[in-house]
């Protein structure tokens, strides 16, 4: 594109979408509230960086955590003429980077990837000779879940449960 058409990617910004759009070079933080053009000022970053050649389109992945807003960056993009760019969510970036890549590192096939923890909680179970309903797995999966993102070890896991009784 030429400067003016990429120009014209910057004139409905403010001063400060305007600054995020155009620093192109590293990484750069946007902390903001929510409605405040955060998605906008990053989708005209990448527009201006692909405007000005500074990027190249195929070269750029945006990653966010929804799959929802991963479509909204892809029409975004597309409706600024950045369309080859791609959007996705942080999981199927990584799924598809790591379907590429572990043929060559590893070899043969991608393991399955469970689409549920409760497949794997029922078979858990049986193996154990537990019978659990929906119900009791789902309340599993979600102590699982609590435990992870509260940095719970297995081993201090009992005692905090014998704890809360």
């Amino acid at each position: 594109m030429r400067t003016s058409q990429a120009d014209f990617l910057l004139d409905s910004l403010d001063d400060e979408q305007r600054a995020v759009a155009t620093t192109l070079e590293g990484p750069l933080r946007v902390l903001a509230g929510a409605g405040t053009g955060k998605t906008r000022a990053i989708t005209s970053r990448i527009a201006y960086g692909v405007a000005t050649r500074t990027v190249v389109p195929n070269e750029v992945l945006a990653v966010t955590f929804t799959t929802r807003a991963a479509g909204e960056l892809r029409q975004r993009l597309a409706g600024l003429g950045a369309g080859g760019v791609q959007a996705r969510t942080f999981h199927s970036a990584a799924l598809r980077q790591a379907r590429y890549f572990w043929p060559q590192v590893f070899g043969g096939e991608l393991p399955a990837i469970a689409a549920s923890k409760i497949g794997l909680l029922s078979e858990a179970a049986a193996r154990c000779r537990r019978r659990a309903d929906q119900a009791e797995l789902r309340d599993l999966a979600s102590e699982i879940e609590w435990a992870k993102v509260s940095n719970v070890r297995p081993d201090d896991y009992r005692v905090l449960a014998g704890r809360a009784g």
